[in-house]
């Protein structure tokens, strides 16, 4: 189990209710390796990739977790709705899709780093404006490219 902050302690527990129920509904389980994964991607804020998850797991469980496990596991994670990707420089990157309010990217062109920006009444209005016209989402990433206040 990972070492996390008392605050944190509750939600860990909670998401990892959420997801094995998740799990459970398409026949699987929540094995060691999906378990690491989940940890690896709670701890960090930054959307990673599956070479990301690979690194931190190698370094932080000391396993010999393959690569082709952690895309399969993300890619049927994301089929069930436990995260998200976004695509940037053609790179997939995940974060959870859990208690994440609805929220834009924020990406710098110049250090790569990728910033959240979330605003309930931009999110309203998106979908006010698909509604309009007959359009029913299942889900959407907002992208914006720039350069952030510290490279500028």
């Amino acid at each position: 189990m990972c070492k996390l902050p008392t605050n944190k302690i509750q939600e860990y527990i909670e998401l990892l209710k959420i997801v094995k129920k998740r799990l459970e509904s398409h026949n699987q389980i929540l094995t060691i390796n999906k378990s690491n994964i989940l940890e690896i991607l709670f701890e960090n804020s930054e959307h990673l990739s599956a070479e990301d998850i690979l690194k931190l797991s190698r370094t932080k469980h000391n396993n010999s977790l393959k690569v082709t496990t952690i895309y399969r596991t993300l890619n049927n994670f994301e089929a069930y709705g436990i995260v998200d990707s976004i695509i940037i420089d053609d790179k997939k990157r995940y974060e959870l899709a859990y208690f994440k309010q609805p929220h834009y990217h924020l990406y710098c062109q110049s250090c790569h780093k990728i910033n959240e920006f979330e605003s309930l009444e931009i999110h309203n209005k998106f979908l006010e404006n698909l509604k309009n016209i007959e359009f029913r989402p299942t889900n959407f990433n907002v992208i914006i490219n720039g350069v952030c206040e510290k490279c500028q």
